[in-house]
């Protein structure tokens, strides 16, 4: 069970199943399990302790940042694998003075959909990989920086206020194109 605290006067103000992903949902609270069996009552106080602040607005973070690469891509160790091929095969295939479909068919595959030439598919699935990569990596860097400022923090405020702040990067889903999507 999450138990949501208000960090200004320190009361329970509702609790959730562990599944529910709450981050975010209650501005100025933190999301904190509960120990099995432990009895809680919307308005009770509830002690929170400065560790298991951190380690919730940590998890917080991690969250925000998969929410936000999820958002730009299209989940599964299967497409992952397929970017990654076309991506080699894009590499490879600008640098060959006579590319052949044989040697990049997922390349050439797309021919009609993505582009009109194995060259412009391949430059677009290269364009579209640096564009995930530059998003991905501004996710990355506020992810980082984040938990810095939260394992710096002093006190319970301070931790909840260095997530607060967060300034995550704007998820511009429209402007990948559908080889990175």
């Amino acid at each position: 069970m999450q138990l949501i605290v208000r960090i200004a006067d320190g009361m329970a103000q509702a609790v959730h199943a562990d599944s529910q992903t709450v981050a975010g949902l209650y501005p100025g609270c933190l999301a904190l399990p509960v120990p099995d069996g432990t009895a809680v009552e919307l308005g009770q106080p509830w002690d929170v302790d400065l560790d298991a602040a951190m380690a919730a607005v940590c998890n917080d973070i991690d969250a925000r940042a998969e929410t936000l690469r999820s958002a730009v891509l299209t989940p599964g160790s299967g497409q992952m694998a397929a970017y990654q091929a076309k991506e080699v095969q894009a590499r490879a295939l600008l640098a060959d003075p006579t590319p052949t479909e044989g040697e990049y068919p997922d390349i050439f595959n797309e021919i009609g959909i993505t582009a009109d030439s194995a060259g412009a598919v391949a430059a677009a699935v290269l364009a579209a990989a640096e564009k995930w990569r530059t998003f991905g990596r501004a996710v990355e860097r506020v992810r980082l920086a984040g938990k810095k400022v939260v394992g710096e923090a002093g006190d319970v405020a301070a931790v909840l206020a260095a997530r607060d702040g967060l300034v995550w990067p704007e998820c511009r889903h429209h402007a990948l194109s559908n080889t990175a999507k």
